[in-house]
C-alpha cells in the first residue's frame, strides 16, 4: 500500500512537472490557448536557416468536436494531422518559431474534413498576431520596410501586407476644414504625373489633413470642390508660399478666406536677390583681393546686421584683428553698390523681425521708385513684393508662419531617404500618415 501510495505521489509531480513546464513556455510565447500543449521532452530545438538561428518550439493543438461544424452529425472520426509553423516575436537573438501539430477531423456523413483554429494566428498565416502587432509598431518609426524583414526573418511583401492589414487606408472627411491651414508641396515619387505632391495640414492641431498626389491646379481644384460649401467658407486664412496657381485655387475655391504668404519664403526671395547682386558684382571686380574676400565671407553679409559679432580676432585674410561687423563693414565701403542693396536687404529684414508693415511697404515703395544702384535680381524680388503686398500685409497682421508644413516635408524627405525612394504613391502616403500619427492600428 505505501508503495504504491508513493508511486501515486510519483505521477502526480510528474503532471505536475509537465503542467508546469507547459505554461512556461505558453507565457514565454504569449500563448493563451487552452487547446495547445507541449510534450515533457524535446519541445524545442536550435535549426540554422541561412543566417538565422531559430528555436523552433514543438506543441500540439487538439480540440474534442462532439459534432461536424459543416452539418452538424456527430459521426465524427480522426483524420491524422497536420503541420504548422508559426513565427513568434524574436528572443534573446534568436528566432523563434511554433511548429504546431494540429488534429484533423472527417465526417463520415458529408465527407468535409476540419480541424481546429487558434488565436495566436489567424488560418492559412504563418505570423502569429503578436508579431504582427509588434511589426505595426515598428512601421510608426522611421526605419524601411527591408529593415524591418531582416529583423525578423521576412520578406518586404508580408511587411507590407501586415501594413495593410494593421492599418486602414486614411480617408478625409469632406465636411470640415479647419479655419487656418497651412499648404505645401514636396517632390514626390516618379510614377505620378506631376512629380510634386500637395500637402496641406491644421494650424492650430499641427496635424496632416491630407496629402494629394498632383499639386497642379486643375487637379486641386477638382480635389477641394468635393469638400462641402460649408465646410471651405469656414476656412479663415491660408498660409502659403508665393506659387501663382495656390493664389488662383484660393481665390476660386475659398472665398471667404484671406493668404497669408509665408514669412520664411519672403526673406528668401530677398536673401536670394542680394546674394546673386553680391556675386555679380564679384564677378565684375578685377581686384582679386577684394573679390576672394567678397567668396569667403558672403555668410557674414547674409545675417542680420545688428547679430554680427563686435569681437575683435585675428583674421588670416586680413592678417590683423578686426571683428565681423568690420569685416562687412569693410566690403561695403569697397564696394558702394553693394552697400546699397545691403541695406534694402537689412531695411526688410529689421521691419519683418518688429512686425512694420508700414516700414515695410515703405521701403519697397521707395527702392522701386528710386532704381539707383539697386540691382537687376534686387528690382525683380521688390516689384514680387509689391505685387502680393496685400498677403504679406496679412502676414504682419495674423503672424501666421508656414513652419509647420516645412518641418513636415524636412520629415517626409527623411522618410524617403531612409526608404532610398518609394515607387508606389499609396504606399507613400500611407508611410507617411502613419509616421505622423494620424493613422492609428486598427486591428
Amino acid at each position: 500500500a505505501q508503495e504504491s501510495r508513493g508511486l501515486g505521489d510519483v505521477y502526480k509531480r510528474q503532471e505536475v512537472i509537465s503542467l508546469s513546464l507547459s505554461d512556461f513556455i505558453k507565457n514565454i510565447l504569449n500563448i493563451q490557448d487552452d487547446n495547445i500543449s507541449f510534450p515533457e521532452e524535446d519541445f524545442c530545438q536550435i535549426i540554422q536557416k541561412g543566417n538565422y538561428v531559430i528555436k523552433v518550439f514543438k506543441g500540439f493543438l487538439k480540440s474534442n468536436y462532439c459534432s461536424c461544424p459543416h452539418c452538424n452529425s456527430k459521426n465524427i472520426v480522426k483524420n491524422g494531422s497536420r503541420e504548422r509553423n508559426i513565427k513568434f516575436i524574436p528572443f534573446q537573438n534568436y528566432n523563434v518559431e511554433l511548429n504546431l501539430s494540429i488534429q484533423r477531423y472527417i465526417c463520415k456523413d458529408c465527407k468535409k474534413t476540419f480541424s481546429p483554429s487558434t488565436s495566436i494566428a489567424k488560418d492559412n498565416s504563418n505570423i502569429s498576431n503578436n508579431l504582427k502587432y509588434t511589426i505595426a509598431q515598428e512601421l510608426q518609426e522611421n526605419i524601411s520596410l527591408t529593415f524591418i524583414a531582416k529583423k525578423y526573418n521576412l520578406s518586404i511583401s508580408s511587411v507590407q501586407r501586415i501594413m495593410d492589414e494593421c492599418y486602414s487606408d486614411f480617408k478625409v472627411n469632406k465636411d470640415h476644414l479647419p479655419e487656418t491651414i497651412c499648404i505645401d508641396e514636396f517632390k514626390s515619387v516618379k510614377n505620378i504625373d506631376g512629380a510634386m505632391s500637395f500637402i496641406f495640414a491644421d494650424y492650430q492641431t499641427k496635424n496632416i489633413i491630407d496629402i494629394v498626389e498632383d499639386r497642379r491646379l486643375n487637379s486641386l481644384t477638382e480635389y477641394f470642390s468635393r469638400f462641402s460649401l460649408e465646410a471651405r467658407n469656414n476656412v479663415k486664412y491660408i498660409c502659403m508660399d508665393m506659387y501663382s496657381p495656390y493664389i488662383s485655387l484660393v481665390k476660386s475655391i475659398f472665398p471667404e478666406s484671406e493668404i497669408v504668404l509665408d514669412k520664411f519664403h519672403i526673406v528668401n526671395l530677398v536673401s536670394r536677390a542680394f546674394n546673386q547682386t553680391r556675386i555679380s558684382i564679384m564677378n565684375s571686380l578685377k581686384d582679386n583681393s577684394l573679390k576672394r574676400k567678397l567668396k569667403l565671407f558672403w555668410k557674414l553679409l547674409q545675417k542680420y546686421y545688428p547679430d554680427l559679432c563686435q569681437e575683435p580676432y585675428y583674421c588670416p585674410s586680413f592678417k590683423y584683428k578686426l571683428s565681423t561687423k568690420q569685416k562687412v563693414d569693410y566690403l561695403l565701403e569697397k564696394s558702394p553698390e553693394l552697400d546699397v542693396n545691403f541695406n534694402i536687404y537689412q531695411d526688410i529684414l529689421q521691419s519683418i523681425r518688429h512686425n512694420n508693415f508700414k516700414r515695410f511697404e515703405n521701403i519697397v515703395k521707395k527702392n522701386l521708385a528710386k532704381k539707383e544702384k539697386v540691382s537687376k535680381q534686387m528690382l525683380v524680388a521688390l516689384k514680387s513684393l509689391k505685387k502680393y503686398m496685400k498677403h504679406i500685409e496679412n502676414m504682419f497682421k495674423s503672424n501666421i508662419t508656414n513652419g509647420l508644413i516645412e518641418g513636415l516635408n524636412n520629415k517626409i524627405k527623411s522618410i524617403k531617404r531612409t526608404a532610398f525612394g518609394y515607387s508606389n504613391f499609396s504606399n507613400f502616403k500611407k508611410r507617411i500618415l502613419i509616421q505622423a500619427g494620424i493613422i492609428s492600428i486598427s486591428a
